[in-house]
């Protein structure tokens, strides 16, 4: 076969583009800090980092989820405690109402005491969060409780008794509390209710009422407490998958950077190859070529 000038310049151009382009992949390489830049750079290692990558973004809004669950359970913890203390305050002054020997007046402070604390916890049972109620069950945008006159009712249909939930990995993670669960008792009552009997008993000095009512009072402080468990355990629970999903998350990062991440110290030495192999390729095409043609590549 006969080699003409034409055959060499042809060749000694491709040689030279293909140095051009491999230069300009290892810049990009580079300047992106990835070696794969698009699907069909490296199909299987591709389609592994975005399957990761798509994991990841799953895990990371798990994650969101999570924390604004638990900055929820914040709130429930801090009210449960609260009416912990109030409950236990109410029982202690309930106790003291039944002594025969406090006085009149003595009852009369007692009983101003107790609807004091009344209204402590109504404001509690309509605690809110961004505008919504905590303890309103599936209806968190309607008060829990409402006051005709002096009496607190429980303004929450019976239908919305529902605890909120959060949806983690097909599972449904119940950590909401309503106001059945903390302001009712199970056979009906509501605390607002065992606090008006009482208030009435205190002033009247009525003590078989007072006894009676003491153990509507632990049930209901029972209950309390039983929320507040289940709050702290909800939370230990929310935040070791949160721990346990970032930790995956990590993992998942680093082993898409190990797939399509660029090695830099590498790819910066191949690109002063490439270029020093370029040099070289242009250099010897112009002893080859006549000058007219290297000029016209250069």
């Amino acid at each position: 076969m006969r080699v003409t000038q034409s055959m060499i310049a042809n060749n000694a151009i491709n040689n030279i583009r293909n140095s051009m382009l491999r230069r300009e992949e290892l810049s990009e390489e580079i300047s992106t800090g990835k070696r794969i830049t698009k699907p069909s750079d490296d199909p299987v290692n591709a389609g592994k980092s975005s399957y990761l990558m798509s994991r990841n973004r799953l895990l990371n809004g798990y994650i969101e989820d999570i924390k604004n669950t638990r900055s929820v359970l914040v709130y429930y913890d801090t009210a449960l405690q609260e009416m912990q203390n109030v409950n236990h305050r109410i029982k202690e002054l309930t106790v003291q109402a039944a002594n025969d020997t406090q006085t009149v007046e003595d009852r009369h402070h007692i009983a101003l005491e107790l609807k004091q604390l009344k209204e402590h916890l109504y404001k509690l049972a309509n605690t809110q969060i961004g505008g919504k109620y905590i303890f309103g069950g599936a209806k968190t945008n309607v008060p829990p409780v409402r006051k005709e006159n002096e009496t607190v009712i429980i303004n929450t249909p019976q239908e919305a008794n529902i605890r909120a939930k959060l949806p983690i990995e097909h599972i449904d993670i119940e950590y909401g509390v309503t106001v059945y669960d903390v302001f009712k008792t199970d056979s009906g009552e509501t605390v607002f209710g065992i606090l008006d009997r009482l208030i009435n008993s205190a002033e009247s000095g009525n003590d078989n009422d007072i006894e009676r009512d003491l153990g509507s009072l632990d049930s209901i402080l029972n209950k309390v407490n039983a929320n507040l468990a289940r709050v702290g355990s909800v939370d230990n629970m929310l935040e070791s998958m949160e721990k346990r999903f970032e930790k995956v998350v990590d993992n998942n990062t680093n082993i898409i950077n190990d797939l399509v991440g660029a090695d830099l110290p590498k790819a910066l030495s191949d690109l002063s190859l490439e270029q020093t192999t370029l040099q070289a390729a242009l250099k010897t095409t112009a002893q080859i070529l006549p000058q007219s043609l290297v000029d016209f590549i250069r």
